[in-house]
């Protein structure tokens, strides 16, 4: 599977949790790797790979870098011509190449793999995508065999791809998605929504006003802020009870809790 993938090393500390990025159609890792410096993670290892070259349909045969070919762009808002949440395989068939996708879905999965082999465990990893990108990073988080930290969607879809969905994982999810992008519609993103929530997993849907296909910097700092809660170690009460009051005060900070006035730990 042919690409090129940037690294992007822990801005601060050791190596423990890695977001993989996979960019929209016609794009390359280069586009979103801003990721790293922008957010500021700790510890957070940052992958962007670059789809392969193909020829892609809607673009009248031209080649460009896509996780898979698009037959048609933009795509429909309805996607097909039932009554229910989520767009049907046979729909999504008419717009994309399914065998592309599976393909895109395999090496998105072989990334997980090698960053488990070398020592990351799957709750410290997080598959995310922009438009095309989202539609891999969703299939193949859904589909791995191991539960991974979080996914996410960014102005992106995905629909019913058949019995292989019933692999759910109760998965935490973003979806990102501007009210007026031209070439996917809102309301595929809210079919998303939907269709995810279906398969049993935790969905966080925001939409941002004025914005097309892209993306913008409140919609960043959502980002980050689903991201950090999602890698975060889970504090339990017996945690809470064995710290310091100053490492208390801090963790309160972090949570944005208010701890005006309050008293020294006894």
């Amino acid at each position: 599977y042919p690409s090129r993938l940037i690294t992007g090393a822990p801005v601060r500390g050791e190596h423990e949790k890695t977001v993989i990025m996979l960019h929209g159609l016609g794009d390359t890792g280069d586009g979103w790797s801003f990721c790293r410096d922008h957010m500021q993670m700790e510890n957070v290892k940052w992958l962007f790979p670059t789809a392969p070259t193909r020829p892609i349909s809607c673009n009248m045969g031209m080649a460009m870098p896509g996780w898979f070919d698009l037959r048609l762009l933009p795509l429909s808002a309805s996607m097909d011509e039932q009554d229910d949440n989520k767009a049907s395989k046979e729909a999504l068939d008419k717009f994309t190449n399914e065998e592309d996708i599976n393909d895109s879905v395999r090496y998105c999965l072989s990334l997980v793999d090698k960053e488990i082999e070398q020592g990351v465990p799957p709750n410290k990893i997080v598959l995310g995508g922009f438009s095309q990108g989202g539609l891999i990073a969703a299939r193949a988080a859904l589909l791995c065999k191991h539960r991974l930290a979080a996914c996410v969607l960014l102005s992106s879809w995905i629909g019913n791809f058949g019995e292989d969905a019933s692999k759910l994982q109760d998965l935490p999810f973003f979806i990102g998605h501007g009210d007026v992008d031209p070439m996917v519609p809102l309301e595929l993103g809210k079919k998303s929504y939907a269709y995810i929530k279906e398969l049993g997993n935790e969905v966080t849907m925001k939409t941002y006003r004025g914005v097309a296909h892209s993306c913008n910097m409140e919609e960043l700092d959502d980002l980050k802020d689903f991201l950090i809660e999602s890698l975060e170690d889970q504090v339990t009460m017996e945690d809470l009870e064995g710290m310091s009051a100053g490492k208390l005060k801090k963790w309160l900070l972090s949570k944005r809790v208010d701890i005006a006035g309050c008293l020294e730990k006894s």
